[in-house]
C-alpha cells in the first residue's frame, strides 16, 4: 500500500526518513504531516509544498527540511501513516475464515468487509491523495478478499458476480468522493451500505429460488 512514482511504474517507492527519536520532534513531524493533509483536504494534492505545510503547521522552512527531503517524502510519509493505520483492519478481515463470512447477514458483510474501509477514507482525504488507487498489486488483494467472501456468502457463479460488482462500486465510489463537496459525499456514503446489503440480499434470494 507504499505511495508508489505513478509516473514511472517501475520506479522503487521511495523512502521516507527515520521516525525522530526524541518526543518533541515526533510530535513536529506529526505536526507537519497534519498540516500536509489538511492541505489536501482543503485544496487537493497540488495544494501541498514545503512552504504551504510550515506556515499551515506555524513552523520554519527549515524545520520541514529536517524531517522530509522534499514534497514527495512528505506525501510518501503520509501514505505510510495512513498504512500503519489501514493494515490491522485489513488484517482482521483477511483472518476470518469463510465459515465466518457466510454466516454473518448481507449488512454485516458490508460493514465489516467494506463499510469501515470507505468511511476510513472519507474521513481522510489525503489518504485517498497519497495512496495510490491504482496499485495492482493492492487492488488485487482487496479484489480477491472480495472474491473469496462472496464465494463463501453466495456461491461459486453469484459470488463472482457479486465480487465485480462490489469492487467497481467500492472503487468508483473512492474516486467519486475526490471530487465532491462534503455534502454530497456524506449523502453517498451514508446510503452505500444499506445499498449494497440489499444487493446481496436479492442474489441471496435468487440463489434461493434457483435451488428451489
Amino acid at each position: 500500500m507504499r505511495r508508489k512514482d505513478v509516473t514511472n511504474p517501475k520506479a522503487p517507492a521511495r523512502t521516507t526518513p527515520r521516525a525522530p527519536r526524541q518526543a518533541r520532534g515526533r510530535e513536529r513531524r506529526e505536526q507537519l504531516l497534519d498540516a500536509a493533509a489538511t492541505l489536501i483536504a482543503e485544496s487537493g494534492l497540488a495544494a501541498v509544498s514545503m512552504h504551504a505545510a510550515a506556515e499551515r503547521a506555524g513552523a520554519s522552512i527549515g524545520s520541514v527540511y529536517h524531517f522530509f527531503r522534499d514534497k514527495d517524502q512528505m506525501l510518501d510519509a503520509l501514505a505510510e501513516r495512513h498504512d500503519a493505520e489501514l493494515q490491522p483492519a485489513f488484517d482482521r478481515v483477511l483472518q476470518r475464515s469463510d465459515a465466518e463470512w457466510a454466516a454473518l447477514s448481507p449488512a454485516d458483510i458490508i460493514e465489516q468487509l467494506i463499510g469501515w474501509a470507505i468511511r476510513y477514507f472519507v474521513r481522510h482525504p489525503d489518504a485517498l491523495a497519497t495512496l495510490d488507487l491504482h496499485d495492482q498489486t493492492m487492488h488485487a488483494e482487496f479484489k480477491a478478499v472480495i472474491d473469496r467472501v462472496m464465494r463463501a456468502k453466495l456461491g461459486e457463479e453469484l459470488g463472482a458476480q457479486a465480487a465485480t460488482t462490489l469492487d467497481a462500486v467500492v472503487l468508483g465510489t473512492l474516486l467519486f468522493t475526490r471530487e465532491q463537496d462534503p455534502r454530497s459525499r456524506d449523502v453517498v456514503v451514508a446510503a452505500l451500505p444499506d445499498m449494497m446489503a440489499s444487493y446481496l440480499i436479492a442474489l441471496e434470494a435468487k440463489r434461493k429460488r434457483a435451488k428451489g
